[in-house]
């Protein structure tokens, strides 16, 4: 597997602090400290400051706010009033100080000088790394402009408690002490390290703003002395949460230089920084800050006010996907995942349904900010998965039987327009490879210019528009159209079957060569996705585009101003040609339509891509159910699958063909998806009824089928043989195995026969008894172990 796509995985912006915590020069979580306020855990909240702010007591109340300027808020109405919470945070949550452990004091003699704001912090940073400090204040109490502050917001007993927290850790102070560049030098002698923090200096100290060392000698400076500069410039450098910062990075730098190692190493997002976190502010709803009734916010104005704040991450790929929300991954954590998975011998029972419950369909990457997107990462997986034989048999089994089905002589079939009168077999595709699914498959000995391919689906579910478009297209395509049934891989390429993908994809390239390279005509949606995947030099375009230019139906019943949302297949997210195509017959058809919020290349699946209809039916209905929720009208697709699956759910939803070809009536909006079985059936039958009245053809030689005996099959057997993917046809060679075989039990107290018969990798159980009117079916079931018989 390619690694940059793990590598872009890690890029992954989920974990990137919000704008206000980036901002923050000491980087308090602010959606966290808003997410404990809106709870009205005031105290959890004050751990939230006290985790980035020594002091918090005090620091909480004073701080000066950067972080509001960059609040995303600002975007839309007001900034959270971040200023106003941290007071409540302060006010209502603060606990008095507790004894707190000293850590042992073995790592060196460090001198503070200055017991201000950044001296005191450095003091507690480098107490808490193992020094031995003793602070140098020229006053003869600590706390230095803090003092300024006392008033109705913060008082003298509070400032009093919080700076006896120097003494409870062991930091020794002596006051009165008037520090010049005389002693200071003899300080730098006496002791392994130096803090200056005295807010001003008699002298100019070149201080690398990276380190904050003075030159190269043992002295580091922090606080207001790090901004002379802009002070200089006529800018204020009174912030006070820019002192604390840089006070503990200055005592990280000293540590780092006593102990002899890298001073710059892994330092880049220190102090203020822009985070690469963009935020989608597309539902945000507008909300007023909260106005305060005091000088301070009461507890409920806090508990208001922190509900303002939008707690910053971003989730542009999980607001939008079913999948990611449904097992809380992120891109990063689910690359994570694979790597896991990829390692471990048979995969993981968490990662497996995971990877096959992602429907491929690439919103994420269209969401992400960055373009991360998971649909060639969970693409490969899956290709590994199977040639690694990691890959769980039940999760995609009956999807590639019933693709087997669509290209074996049930259904396949290619013919020329049905107007030319001389054929030929196609020998190399016939009698050459003795390949059954070629059977039926005749071209002109003219070239075909245009070839209708309308997929396997929608002749599944639909096979009368099939028939309806092919008909309308001879009418008016004078230069002639051919016809290919049978499916074009999709579910192969979704199953990481590069095998059986390759194998399609064969067939319809030398189908293309031998009719002489013809325009194709798609009328499926994923078989256009293919076509652009892996097919590029087959030139096509889609029905739609073709009916547009057309022109419609005469008998096309108006919609008469009807309003519809458009559901665009995620297949075709980003084929403008098909999105405007779709919308015009629509408008032409006099339907007005309401674009969805998550429409053409934003648009979301119906649930069936990537095979997740067959490996995670429950989260194949959450996709189904979440894109109904954000449609308020019927619905209009152009993938027989999208509408089947909504329609399954509830949803009135119309098919393109339904306007075109049928009444757009409401059996057409509500039409329910055939069964399994009759999906195989409405295929076969297409393909003979074609045969017959379009070529003249009655003779079809069919694969033997078994008798179906007058069947009786109850209702809830149907749903259950739904439910676990068993076909008619399945029941069908269960029974005919056992009469063939006599290989059955009998319970003679109802007279009923228990059979079981192996197709493929799954193992069928039919329970029946043999009446006058025929034979009913009184259970079924169906599971992947062999039964070995002696």
């Amino acid at each position: 597997m390619e690694t940059n796509l793990f590598e872009a995985c890690e890029t992954c912006l989920q974990d990137e602090p919000a704008a206000t915590t980036a901002r923050c020069p000491v980087h308090v979580d602010i959606a966290l400290l808003c997410s404990e306020l809106e709870k009205g855990e005031f105290k959890k909240a004050y751990k939230v400051l006290e985790k980035r702010i020594p002091f918090a007591g005090i620091i909480g109340m004073i701080c000066d706010h950067p972080c509001e300027t960059v609040c995303v808020r600002t975007q839309l109405d007001q900034a959270v009033q971040i200023h106003d919470l941290e007071r409540a945070a302060v006010m209502y949550g603060r606990t008095p100080l507790k004894k707190i452990a000293s850590a042992p004091k073995k790592n060196g003699k460090i001198a503070v000088v200055g017991g201000g704001i950044s001296g005191i912090t450095a003091a507690f940073e480098l107490d808490k790394r193992g020094f031995q400090v003793t602070i140098f204040e020229a006053d003869r109490r600590l706390g230095g402009r803090i003092w300024d502050y006392e008033g109705s917001l913060i008082s003298k007993e509070l400032i009093e408690e919080e700076l006896k927290l120097i003494g409870r850790i062991g930091v020794r102070v002596v006051y009165n002490s008037s520090i010049g560049t005389g002693e200071l030098k003899k300080l730098a002698q006496e002791y392994d390290a130096v803090y200056l923090g005295t807010g001003r200096w008699e002298s100019e100290l070149f201080i690398n703003q990276e380190t904050f060392q003075i030159l190269d000698w043992p002295i580091f400076a922090g606080g207001r002395l790090i901004n002379q500069e802009k002070s200089a410039a006529g800018r204020s450098n009174d912030s006070v949460i820019d002192s604390v910062s840089t006070a503990k990075r200055a005592a990280l730098s000293i540590e780092r230089f006593v102990k002899k190692i890298s001073m710059t190493a892994s330092r880049e997002r220190e102090g203020s920084y822009q985070t690469p976190l963009v935020y989608d502010m597309d539902d945000v709803i507008t909300a007023q800050a909260t106005m305060k009734t005091g000088e301070t916010y009461t507890e409920e104005e806090a508990i208001q006010e922190a509900g303002r704040c939008l707690k910053c991450r971003c989730v542009t790929c999980l607001k939008a996907c079913s999948h990611l929300q449904h097992f809380n991954v992120t891109p990063k954590s689910y690359g994570r995942q694979i790597q896991i998975n990829e390692s471990v011998i048979m995969g993981t029972r968490y990662a497996n349904p995971m990877i096959n419950s992602c429907t491929l369909c690439g919103l994420c990457k269209e969401q992400c900010p960055l373009g991360i997107g998971m649909k060639e990462l969970v693409r490969e997986t899956r290709e590994s998965m199977v040639e690694k034989n990691k890959m769980p048999p039940s999760a995609h089994d009956f999807a590639l039987r019933d693709m087997e089905f669509s290209n074996s002589s049930q259904f396949y079939l290619v013919k020329p327009p049905p107007s030319e009168t001389t054929y030929k077999q196609l020998s190399r595709m016939e009698a050459e490879q003795g390949n059954p699914s070629n059977q039926g498959v005749t071209i002109s000995a003219e070239k075909v210019k245009y070839l209708f391919y309308p997929g396997c689906q929608l002749s599944a579910s639909c096979p009368d528009y099939v028939e309806k478009s092919y008909r309308y297209l001879l009418e008016k395509k004078t230069d002639g159209v051919g016809l290919m049934l049978g499916c074009c891989g999709a579910p192969a390429d979704w199953a990481g079957r590069k095998d059986m993908m390759a194998e399609s994809t064969q067939r319809i390239r030398r189908v293309w060569s031998e009719l002489g390279e013809p325009i194709f005509i798609l009328a499926c949606s994923s078989c256009i996705g293919t076509f652009e995947r892996y097919l590029p030099e087959i030139p096509y375009f889609s029905l739609w585009e073709v009916l547009e230019q057309l022109g419609l139906p005469e008998e096309a019943v108006s919609g008469k101003g009807r309003k519809l949302n458009v559901h665009d297949s995620c297949s075709t997210r980003n084929n403008q040609a098909v999105h405007e195509s779709v919308r015009k017959l629509a408008f032409d058809l006099d339907y007005e339509i309401e674009e969805l919020h998550y429409s053409k290349s934003r648009t979301k699946c119906c649930g069936y891509g990537g095979l997740v209809y067959f490996a995670n039916k429950e989260q194949a209905e959450q996709f189904a159910v979440e894109r109904i929720l954000e449609s308020g009208k019927d619905l209009l697709v152009y993938c027989a699958m999208c509408k089947d699956l909504f329609i399954e759910k509830g949803k009135r939803t119309f098919h393109i063909l339904d306007l075109i070809f049928g009444n757009a009536s409401d059996a057409d909006a509500l039409r329910t998806m055939p069964n399994l079985s009759d999906r195989h059936e409405n295929r076969a039958v297409l393909k003979r009824k074609l045969l017959r009245e379009l070529w003249g053809e009655n003779e079809m030689e069919e694969l033997k089928q078994p008798n179906d005996w007058n069947l009786q099959i109850p209702q809830e057997i149907w749903e259950r043989m739904e439910k676990r993917f068993i076909l008619l046809e399945d029941i069908k060679k269960v029974i005919e195995h056992a009469k063939v075989t006599g290989e059955r039990f009998f319970n003679p107290e109802d007279e009923s026969y228990l059979a079981s018969h192996r197709i493929k990798y799954v193992t069928y159980w039919v329970r029946f008894a043999e009446q006058e009117d025929g034979i009913h079916v009184l259970s079924v079931y169906s599971h992947r172990m062999e039964v070995m018989k002696e």
